[in-house]
């Protein structure tokens, strides 16, 4: 690979042609559904019925059949373009213009903005690249000096670049997808930092998509009505002066503007060209994957989405490309958030299926992690923690140290509360360790709890055959120590309860994250959400009465979760749920115990789409999103510690400070 810091923007310029373009778009083919069909076969032969992986299999699937298959050989690339927008002179941000050089010096000396957090939880390699930043950012290390101007111009006055600029951005893009691909890296994950750059986004879906401005957008950095009312009113602008070409996605980037839009629209045209795969974060890289698009439709087949960002435009741009969001977690900015959580789940699914085909050395090796406990023969000896003793003595979160979490959160270098879900999780566990700041360490574990009906423990099969090799990959690259508790016909509600108790609480006294769920069929575990919910998903029963609607085996599996939901969250552990019988059963205890709600952490469907019916593996993603707001709380630098500009407007100003 030729050493990229060692191009310049001059060299980018004078190979930057529409020819180059044209080119690149020209070599893009259509991806190879034959590999695809191969690795499904494989997967589908060798993991039984219940181990159904839901969207990650088909994630899986996208990523076979642009690369030609299943293998990772290099650790994902996350890139930061980072331009100006002459726009910003209208006040459509909550923050001034100088924020990007700010959060640019941030990326690569303090090393404390969201991308860098999220970069150290994935362990990506991690680029950024000046566009065009207005102000002097050429003295900073470890970044690509490929400014094309200082800004754009300001396109509620007329066109924001000139053509042969907007070639330009797109071609520095394709140079740098081709050569990281070439290199061996295969999953791209782009991110931008541009003052106004929602605003340019705004317009460009509107014109590409067509639709009116006040469908395309959104808050950005979180303004004020006030603000957005205007705001709406220059992306109107903005495409009455310039009356940008549909038709010409060159005209459509030229004239509503974004160095770094082109640039991230040039990488997902260079990676495809190589068959290396872009995973979309949010609203600005799905407008750039927009422009891809419109210039190569095959390179839709290379993109990859995963959540479903906060700005109202994000909908029509996914609907445009032809992808579905795996995860909605109310994310507001562009920092390869989202892209990072899903490519952390497509390597560990694409290492777990390799796992399936490893020797059985290292498949022996991968189930000797698997820890087996089950219940006793005799009738278990009960204590006094029944759960009328949990009901007396639950603990209630630390609202102190919530406090100051969330005041530390505020402070981050990032529009406020942009992290959504991931703010919210990384409080809630604050007051669930009753830590202002906990760490990245912190321990997790997994337990799944089955019966044995015929001899044949439905906990005991998963230490067996590829759903425990799967289950166990998982688990080894997630940092979790797993468990399962097997119990047998012929004991009590009490003895179930008593051994789910005594499991739960042993966990959280080493573990603050504690996912949970059952080992069954998925026949059976949403036979089991069916009998306890309405379709409403209101609860069916009288909490006194739910588990004798169940069969004999359901009723201990329901009541040892219930047991150790209740002391996993009595021993201050956050409690992550994995299974639509698991969070049924919650329901009914939350009832119970209105308390233990705090301790809780619904992952399907609230938060992750992707309709996963093997035990374990919805908990372990549910695991991944906390630790990934630990690295958001702990990784990332204040305002005062990075010297980045403060909001003012919005709900950010006077909240933020120096």
């Amino acid at each position: 690979m030729k050493d990229l810091y060692k191009i310049t923007s001059e060299d980018i310029a004078k190979l930057s042609s529409e020819s180059m373009l044209a080119d690149t778009c020209a070599g893009i083919l259509p991806a190879d559904q034959r590999a695809a069909a191969e690795f499904a076969g494989q997967l589908d032969k060798t993991l039984p019925p219940t181990c159904s992986l839901g969207q990650l299999r088909e994630i899986a699937l996208r990523y076979t059949a642009a690369v030609g298959s299943p293998k990772i050989t290099r650790l994902p690339m996350t890139l930061i373009f980072c331009a100006d927008h002459g726009v910003a002179e209208e006040n459509v941000s909550a923050y001034p213009p100088e924020t990007t050089l700010h959060m640019t010096t941030n990326y690569v000396i303090s090393k404390g903005a969201t991308a860098n957090a999220f970069s150290n939880f994935v362990h990506s390699q991690f680029l950024v690249a000046d566009m065009g930043i207005r102000g002097d950012a050429g003295s900073l290390p470890a970044l690509l000096h490929w400014k094309i101007a200082s800004g754009t111009k300001n396109s509620a006055r007329g066109a924001a670049m000139s053509r042969q600029e907007a070639v330009q951005s797109l071609c520095s893009g394709i140079l740098l997808g081709r050569e990281l691909a070439a290199a061996g890296c295969t999953i791209m994950l782009p991110g931008e930092m541009g003052i106004a750059n929602t605003t340019t986004s705004a317009a460009i879906t509107a014109a590409l998509c067509g639709l009116p401005a006040e469908k395309t957008t959104g808050r950005g950095t979180n303004i004020s009505d006030m603000r957005l009312k205007k705001k709406i009113a220059i992306v109107e602008q903005i495409l009455q002066v310039n009356q940008p070409n549909a038709a010409d996605p060159v005209d459509v980037l030229a004239k509503t503007g974004g160095f770094e839009l082109g640039a991230i629209a040039g990488l997902i045209l260079g990676a495809a060209s190589q068959r290396a795969v872009t995973i979309l974060d949010g609203f600005n890289t799905g407008a750039a994957a927009l422009i891809a698009a419109a210039l190569c439709p095959n390179v839709k087949d290379y993109l990859i989405a995963s959540h479903l960002g906060g700005e109202q435009g994000h909908p029509h741009i996914l609907k445009e490309l032809g992808l579905s969001p795996v995860m909605t977690l109310d994310i507001k900015l562009g920092e390869a958030i989202g892209s990072t959580l899903t490519a952390d789940l497509l390597i560990k699914t694409l290492v777990g299926a390799a796992s399936l085909h490893a020797s059985q050395e290292e498949q022996g090796g991968l189930l000797g992690l698997l820890r087996e406990c089950s219940i006793s023969p005799k009738p278990i000896i009960l204590t006094d923690k029944t759960f009328d003793f949990y009901t007396n003595t639950m603990p209630a979160p630390d609202k102190n140290a919530m406090e100051k979490c969330q005041l530390r959160l505020d402070n981050l270098a990032k529009p406020i509360y942009c992290l959504g879900t991931i703010e919210k999780i990384a409080v809630q566990l604050s007051g669930i360790l009753g830590e202002e700041l906990p760490g990245t360490d912190t321990g997790r574990a997994l337990l799944l709890i089955g019966t044995d009906n015929t001899g044949t423990a439905q906990g005991s099969s998963i230490h067996t055959g590829a759903q425990g090799i799967m289950l166990s990959s998982f688990a080894k690259h997630t940092g979790v120590n797993v468990t399962t508790g097997n119990l047998t016909l012929g004991h009590s509600q009490m003895d179930a309860f008593e051994f789910g108790r005594r499991e739960g609480e042993r966990l959280a006294l080493s573990s603050g994250i504690v996912g949970l769920g059952m080992a069954d069929t998925p026949a059976s575990l949403e036979n089991i959400a069916e009998i306890l919910l309405s379709p409403d998903g209101s609860l069916r029963w009288d909490t006194t009465s739910f588990l004798s609607s169940l069969d004999s085996s359901q009723q201990l599996m329901a009541a040892a979760v219930l047991g150790a939901m209740v002391a996993a969250a009595h021993n201050r552990s956050m409690v992550i749920l994995d299974d639509a019988a698991t969070a049924a059963v919650a329901g009914y205890a939350v009832q119970m115990l209105p308390e233990l709600k705090d301790f809780l952490l619904p992952v399907q469907p609230q938060l992750y789409q992707m309709d996963i019916k093997a035990p374990g593996i919805t908990a372990l993603a549910g695991i991944s999103l906390a630790v990934a707001s630990l690295h958001a709380l702990n990784d990332m630098k204040t305002f005062a510690e990075a010297q980045v500009a403060v909001a003012n407007d919005g709900p950010g100003k006077g909240k933020q400070y120096l």
